[in-house]
């Protein structure tokens, strides 16, 4: 069965359905010149709402992913780029990358939006944050977060005092919004007739993310001869895991992926799943791979990135060889509401 990009995660809709009173938040921040900070669960549309709100303002726009750019340097090489239109090199000193940001946010009025701002805070990000909020110019500074709800928590003292985010917050969708979102998606993308009301609500009672909801229907609609029907929705239910997983796996490492390949087997072969059985794994699998495994500090940051995705959570205890130990669990996504 055929669909259209409605059904892509990256289709941006016209409007954004049940975001009204977030989209006049965000415009009225954008108007005023506020830096913003959004929260909300994965799955809830900051991210598209954001870009929806920034496309049509007369200034210079910046919209990077800390997923990718996770360092202070790494964002402040993106930042540059994306505001000159031009590559910038390795090699200059982060002094050198923010004096030339400076020069370019002086000319012209601009919006920065930092998005997935959980992976930069796991480092220096909060420099970064001191950095742009003490910049002398007409800056809109929009931070994106998916665990982290207040940044005073987060920040130093002296960076959010400069910094004095606008909170706006983004619920989760509720069973009766994310049915209405699929089947608006659905119209603009599938044969008439083609999708059964009640594969659509199950799909709907089953997760509050977007993301994987779209994800569930897109999967469905590659399997569907005619119609999509809810055993059908049901049978692909695997797949839609294994597909979302993907998705947020292909973002980061290799090393990444080995170690979530470890944490996956042992959630098969036992109920407890520790850090220390998930060193032992994953420096199996690089020996198996031909892969130089990871420092046990290194991976232990390589895990915390994980978790920021929501593939994975933890449980932290005292115990253990090292006085401090966690266990690890996979996040079924399709039921955690």
């Amino acid at each position: 069965m055929l669909f259209r990009s409605p059904l892509e995660e990256s289709f941006l809709p016209e409007p954004v359905v049940d975001r009204e009173t977030e989209s006049q938040q965000l415009n009225t921040g954008l108007e005023n010149l506020q830096n913003l900070h959004i929260h909300g669960p994965r799955g809830t549309g900051k991210t598209h709402l954001t870009k929806k709100a920034i496309e049509d303002v007369e200034a210079n726009t910046c919209c990077i992913s800390c997923l990718e750019n996770d360092t202070q340097y790494k964002a402040l090489r993106q930042i540059l780029q994306e505001l000159t239109g031009e590559e910038v090199r390795t090699g200059y000193h982060t002094s050198e990358l923010q004096r030339k940001i400076q020069e370019q946010v002086e000319a012209l009025e601009t919006f920065l939006v930092l998005d997935e701002l959980d992976f930069l805070l796991l480092n220096d990000g909060d420099d970064l944050l001191y950095f742009l909020s003490r910049l002398n110019a007409d800056l809109g500074l929009i931070t994106i977060t998916a665990n982290h709800k207040d940044l005073s928590c987060q920040v130093e003292e002296r960076t959010f005092s400069t910094l004095q985010p606008q909170r706006i917050g983004f619920e989760p969708f509720t069973g009766e919004e994310i049915y209405e979102v699929l089947a608006d998606r659905a119209r603009k993308s599938l044969k008439p007739q083609s999708l059964r009301r009640e594969a659509l609500t199950y799909i709907a009672s089953s997760t509050q993310n977007l993301k994987v909801g779209l994800t569930w229907l897109r999967v469905s609609a590659h399997h569907a001869e005619d119609t999509i029907t809810e055993t059908l929705v049901k049978d692909v239910k695997k797949e839609v895991s294994q597909t979302y997983t993907k998705h947020w796996l292909q973002k980061l490492t290799d090393h990444h992926q080995l170690l979530y390949q470890a944490i996956e087997e042992l959630d098969t072969e036992q109920e407890v799943v520790q850090t220390g059985d998930v060193y032992s794994r994953y420096k199996n699998l690089c020996q198996a791979y031909n892969e130089h495994p990871l420092t046990d500090r290194r991976t232990s940051d390589y895990l915390k990135q994980i978790e920021q995705t929501g593939l994975i959570q933890s449980q932290y205890y005292y115990g253990g060889n090292k006085g401090k130990t966690r266990e690890i669990e996979i996040v079924d996504f399709l039921t955690q509401y």
